[in-house]
């Protein structure tokens, strides 16, 4: 018995001394994670990318390069929907409020069409009301960070990356008492290999899209003829449009280009319904 109390008090000993380390403020048990590394490790590089497609001429579906494939199959991303259905995606990135999402949310109510929103965690603190609205008009709500920074810088940090994400949700549930909807759009469409595996491993789904236009720049918005012109022409099977909801020329333009696309023979879908 004498030998076994031994063993059993160098063990206690042994625990004690890993506790206390553990404890003691940047120390960690030997074989345990530091903070910023918990969760699945990476060797994803972290090269930056940014988005863009390849334009094939009006009511054609663009192309994309192949490293850019090759990356989105392996992370599960979405850039375009399905090719066989009749259906297009309105998305709309919302930063700052500009006094349009009011205006969006009426025209789409009348044309009876539901859109997915891409809302900041700062956006939702300062527009809680309006998130509400979103949500009660039964759009989808999807996560766009909490800054709006470049996530591949982001991505040099796990912690910092993953607070980017959880504390818009926790603004979301704040504001509306739910939950976003697990589709993630990258600002500025900038990404890396490791930024799309962090997302991916948070539960999230990378959105990107196939049409996108000059919408974004307050100061010099394009005028709503060629903004229309520009939303018609992109009519094609799975085209998720990339919208700023800041944009007066989107939203003078909206009603006109969803009755054209219904002309045209498309539907509307919010992006649950590629999942």
């Amino acid at each position: 018995m004498k030998p076994l109390r031994a063993a059993l008090g160098a063990v206690a000993v042994v625990f004690e001394l890993a506790c206390l380390l553990a404890w003691l403020p940047g120390v960690a048990a030997a074989g345990a994670p530091a903070p910023d590394t918990a969760g699945p490790r990476t060797t994803a590089p972290n090269t930056a990318r940014n988005w863009w497609f390849v334009p094939r001429g009006a009511h054609r579906r663009p192309g994309i390069p192949s490293a850019a494939a090759q990356l989105l199959r392996r992370y599960d991303c979405i850039w375009i929907g399905r090719r066989r259905e009749r259906i297009v995606y309105l998305t709309f990135d919302e930063a700052d409020e500009h006094g349009t999402t009011s205006r969006i949310i009426g025209i789409l109510e009348r044309a009876h069409v539901k859109a997915s929103f891409f809302l900041t965690g700062r956006y939702i603190r300062a527009n809680r009301g309006m998130t509400r609205r979103l949500a009660a008009h039964g759009h989808l709500l999807c996560n766009h960070s909490w800054s709006h920074p470049d996530m591949v810088a982001k991505a040099r940090s796990r912690r910092a990356f993953t607070r980017e994400l959880r504390d818009t949700e926790r603004a979301c549930h704040a504001a509306t008492g739910g939950t976003l909807a697990r589709f993630f759009r990258p600002p500025f469409g900038m990404y890396s290999a490791r930024s799309l595996q962090y997302t991916e491993q948070l539960g999230y789904t990378t959105v990107f899209w196939s049409f996108a236009h000059d919408d974004y720049d307050e100061g010099a918005q394009p005028p709503v003829s060629v903004t229309l012109r520009r939303l018609l022409s992109a009519g094609y099977p799975g085209a998720i449009y990339l919208l700023h909801a800041s944009s007066r020329s989107n939203v003078n333009a909206l009603a006109r280009a969803i009755h054209g696309l219904k002309a045209q023979g498309y539907g509307f879908a919010t992006l649950d319904g590629l999942r």
